[in-house]
Order: structure tokens, then C-alpha cells, then sequence
């Protein structure tokens, strides 16, 4: 079962700074892709796969998200064996050095995944900011089941 939102905890990378002076209400929407036995494609892979594309190293990348090179890789291993095609091409190491990159199919997922994510902020703009102005005014005490 889901956590309540107030008590979801961010994940690797995600952090943001608060804003000086009052603390700023926010409410966003985060699209999950769930596949069934395939898995699911989130913002978390999708953000990988685009570190991927811009460091051209799933070893930069999983630094860039603040996880270790292991966690990225077992990452980049799952969202390959899941699409019928590599969305992120690997090169071992050598002399020159090893790499990674987004293939034509794994360009074409992030664009898709981006897509639906634009699509569903448009629609759920009015009830997004009418669950912000919702909100109390400070964020709830932490509770037992936090510290678990």
C-alpha cells in the first residue's frame, strides 16, 4: 500500500531546496509506467537513462543521482530486459575506456514517458494547485511510522 503523500520520503537525486522564508506548498504529480512481470518505468529511470544520454557513462550518471555504480547498472540491466530491444547500449572498458548510450528505441521511451508526464500535468493542473491551496500551513509532526 502506498504511504499517505505528506509521509512519502524523497528518493536518491530527487531532493530540492526549500525556499527561503515560508516554506513552499507544493503538490506535483509523478507518473509511474507500471508493465506488470516487466516492471515499471518512473521518474527515477527515466532520469538515469537521461544522465545516460548527456555524461555518455552509467557511472557519471548514477553519481549524478547520488547512487552507486552497482545500483545504476542492476537499473540499466532491468529497464534493458524489459523492452524487447536495449534502450542503453553498453561498451566495456579498455584502453580507450568503457561508455553507455540511449539507442534509437531508448530515445524514443524517454520522449514517450516526457510526453505523458506533459500531457497529465496539463490536465491536472487546476486540481493540482486546488489540493496545494488545500493544504495546512505547516507540514505535519513526524510520526512513528517515519522512523521505520
Amino acid at each position: 500500500m502506498a504511504r499517505p503523500l505528506s509521509k512519502q520520503r524523497p528518493r536518491a537525486g530527487t531532493a530540492r531546496p526549500r525556499t527561503s522564508g515560508e516554506e513552499e506548498r507544493r503538490a506535483a504529480l509523478t507518473i509511474r509506467v507500471d508493465f506488470g512481470e516487466h516492471g515499471a518505468l518512473g521518474p527515477g529511470k527515466v532520469r538515469l537513462m537521461e544522465l545516460i544520454s548527456q555524461h555518455g557513462s552509467i557511472a557519471s550518471a548514477g553519481k549524478a543521482m547520488g547512487m552507486s555504480y552497482r545500483r545504476a547498472w542492476l537499473l540499466v540491466d532491468a529497464i534493458n530486459q524489459a523492452f524487447r530491444e536495449p534502450l542503453i547500449a553498453k561498451q566495456t572498458g579498455g584502453s580507450g575506456g568503457g561508455g553507455a548510450r540511449l539507442t534509437r528505441l531508448g530515445r524514443e521511451v524517454v520522449g514517450r514517458y516526457r510526453a505523458i508526464e506533459g500531457a497529465a500535468a496539463t490536465a491536472t493542473a487546476a486540481d493540482l494547485r486546488a489540493l496545494r491551496a488545500a493544504l495546512a500551513s505547516k507540514p505535519p509532526e513526524p510520526g512513528p511510522e517515519d522512523d521505520a
